[in-house]
């Protein structure tokens, strides 16, 4: 009896022993699957400056760039992705990302909980069949419904408002509509990919006008991407199999454009996203050359970055967002959201400025510039190492690094 006894208290103690195993492993992969909030941008101080000789050069941009952290993983729960492909911002700072071949939209706090998805899977009203792209305007959410070639528009707190479009080659038709863009007046700007042209709208669906047919020409698209509005209200659209950027006014009519294919610093290869800011540059994730680049909305080349070492990859870069010093970009091949810490100076020779950013481990490079060839860079602290164009150094909460950066004529 008293071994029986025995038996089922052992019995017992495995049994809870077991769920406690099973409860702790779920913890942790809960925890694994949670996003992981950007680092709070920190006192952290890196002065940047440039000797040159002979004396006098002027206009050097100097760029520093750090892997902060990465969202999600491959999956279906909340907060993992199949193929994310892009990422927008409200005004109260709520992200949301495109999450493809879910079918819908997940919602990040800006510290990074998930706070919930808007939409399901479908055909009907108010569903979504691999979605693209994501313009906010006002508490409105326009989504690229891209399989069920329309656009959808949700209220930010998920609501189903209206939905225009579908298949075909009529105005106000679409054949898998990627990009979608929204101006100060609420006209909404359509990439109709697969009929190689840009429609516009108004906020309610009503058809207005477009612009574009096959081709590399000027004006002429070929499976144009992602778009979006920069100073004075250009238009930037990413033309991808073309590899290059074009710009437009809000009427289409044809600006400049800047890109040619090829790996080198300044060209592209199928470039997806694009975001412009109010500081006067355009990031481009060139999807096919795995890394995303910086340039001036008049098309000069700044800098570019990814994370190629450990186990942060970057693969297809997608959707691209801009937030102060940080840069999320949407990656397709790793089913996560990547978190880049960035910022850029221009300086003259002698003089120098200053750069607040979270701590981690930055690129620090100097864009080529005509008739000066750089040298190399001197740094008090951060333990640089030499890179291409630069150095790669550390910056720690509270650590006030310098570096001058010397080129020659």
């Amino acid at each position: 009896m008293e071994k029986r006894a025995q038996n089922r208290f052992g019995r017992v103690a495995w049994l809870m022993a077991m769920l406690a195993l099973l409860l702790l492993l779920a913890t942790t992969a809960l925890a694994q699957d949670a996003p992981t909030a950007p680092a709070a941008p920190s006192a952290a101080t890196l002065t940047l400056g440039v000797a040159t000789t002979p004396a006098g050069g002027q206009n050097f941009r100097l760029t520093a760039a750090s892997f902060q952290t990465s969202w999600g993983r491959a999956g279906k729960q909340p907060g993992q992705f199949r193929q994310p492909r892009d990422v927008a911002v409200d005004a109260a700072g709520t992200l949301y990302v495109s999450d493809h071949r879910n079918s819908r939209i997940q919602k990040f706090s800006p510290a990074g909980a998930v706070l919930g998805q808007i939409g399901t899977q479908g055909k009907a009203a108010g569903k979504l069949l691999r979605p693209n792209a994501i313009a906010i305007y006002n508490d409105l959410i326009i989504i690229t419904d891209t399989d069920n070639h329309r656009i959808s528009v949700f209220n930010t707190n998920g609501t189903f408002v209206r939905q225009w479009g579908s298949f075909g080659t009529g105005n106000g038709q679409f054949n898998l509509p990627m990009g979608v863009a929204v101006d100060t007046a609420g006209n909404v700007y359509v990439t109709d990919t697969w009929n190689h042209r840009i429609q516009v709208f108004t906020i309610q669906g009503v058809y207005q006008r477009q612009w574009g047919t096959l081709g590399n020409g000027d004006g002429q698209f070929r499976f144009p991407a992602h778009l979006d509005f920069g100073p004075g209200g250009s238009l930037f659209v990413a033309d991808s199999n073309n590899h290059r950027v074009q710009v437009f006014d809000a009427n289409g009519t044809f600006q400049r454009k800047f890109g040619l294919p090829g790996p080198a610093a300044g060209r592209l290869w199928l470039p997806v996203g694009i975001d412009v800011t109010g500081d006067g540059y355009v990031y481009v994730s060139d999807t096919y050359n795995y890394r995303l680049q910086k340039f001036t909305t008049n098309g000069d080349y700044v800098a570019q970055w990814n994370e190629t070492a450990g186990a942060n990859p970057i693969g297809r870069p997608n959707g691209l967002l801009s937030v102060g010093n940080l840069v999320y970009a949407t990656d397709i091949d790793s089913n996560r959201v990547q978190i880049y810490a960035q910022g850029t100076v221009t300086v003259n020779a002698g003089a120098t400025q200053a750069l607040t950013l979270p701590a981690g481990a930055y690129n620090v490079t100097q864009t080529p510039k005509a008739g000066w060839t750089f040298g190399s860079a001197t740094c008090t602290g951060g333990n640089p190492t030499t890179i291409a164009n630069g150095v790669r150094l550390s910056l720690a909460d509270g650590a006030a690094v310098s570096c001058t950066f010397a080129s020659n004529q």
